[in-house]
Formats: structure tokens, sequence, C-alpha cells
């Protein structure tokens, strides 16, 4: 019995950690942060907000600066983390009027550190203004 359970904690060891993966719907709200509380495994990505220089509400300024998002994350895990977020910005009839990525590029999310990434909305956004909801998906791995 005991030279089975060995050969299996070694089999579980060699598996490889497969990434956790969560997506929510939430309602858009400009300039302001949105408390999302979004538990991801080890992580929780805490907070959003939605930064568009180039609106005020329903009007489009010409004002120049990036559309984009920072998303506040915690590692509240025993490991180093590496995390990847995606934003879908929809209006209120369901199309897709913004877009972006973000992540972990070199390095990784220590355990018991917070972390700010910022989403770029660079390329679909003649229709931010029209958002009314949003689709954020945060997925994990181990770091290597």
């Amino acid at each position: 019995m005991t030279r089975r359970f060995a050969v299996a904690l070694l089999l579980a060891a060699a598996l490889p950690l497969c990434a956790e993966f969560a997506s929510k719907r939430y309602d858009f709200v400009q300039e302001r942060w949105i408390k999302l509380d979004q538990a991801v495994g080890q992580v929780t990505v805490r907070d959003v907000q939605f930064q568009f220089p180039g609106y005020i509400g329903p009007r489009k300024l010409e004002i120049k600066g990036r559309n984009g998002a920072e998303v506040k994350v915690m590692n509240y895990g025993q490991t180093s983390l590496r995390i990847h977020l995606a934003i879908a910005l929809f209006d209120a009839d369901g199309n897709l009027v913004g877009c972006g990525t973000t992540g972990s590029k070199l390095g990784a999310t220590k355990p018991g550190e917070e972390e700010s990434f910022f989403v770029n909305f660079d390329y679909v956004k003649s229709k931010l203004s029209d958002a009314k909801y949003f689709y954020l998906t945060c997925e994990t791995e181990p770091a290597t």
C-alpha cells in the first residue's frame, strides 16, 4: 500500500499544473473604481477603473490620450503566478465596442503581492462611449 501511494504521489507531482480561468460580466462605469472581487484560484481581481480621456459621458472631446483600464489584482496564494487579463466592452444591443488584453510579461506576481495591470483599447475605439457592460476574463498559471 505504501508503494502504491508513493507511485500515485510521484505521478501527481509529474502532472503539469493547469491554469485557473474565470470570466464574469459587470456593469460599465467610466472614471470610477468598480469593485469586482473576482476570485480566480489563488488570485482576486479586486478593482477596475476605465479612463477614456477623449470622452466625457456621451460627448467626444478633442483630447489626446490613451483609452484604457487599470486593473488591480492580488495574489493570496503561496506561489508566484503569471496573470493574464482580457476585457471586452459591449453596448446596450450587445455589440462589441472595445477590447484589450494584457498580462505578466517578464515577471510574475509574488505571493501576498498586489499588482496593477493596464489594458489599452487602442484599435476598436470609436464607440467606447456607448459601453454599457463588460466581460473581464482572468487566467493564471504558475510562474516557471
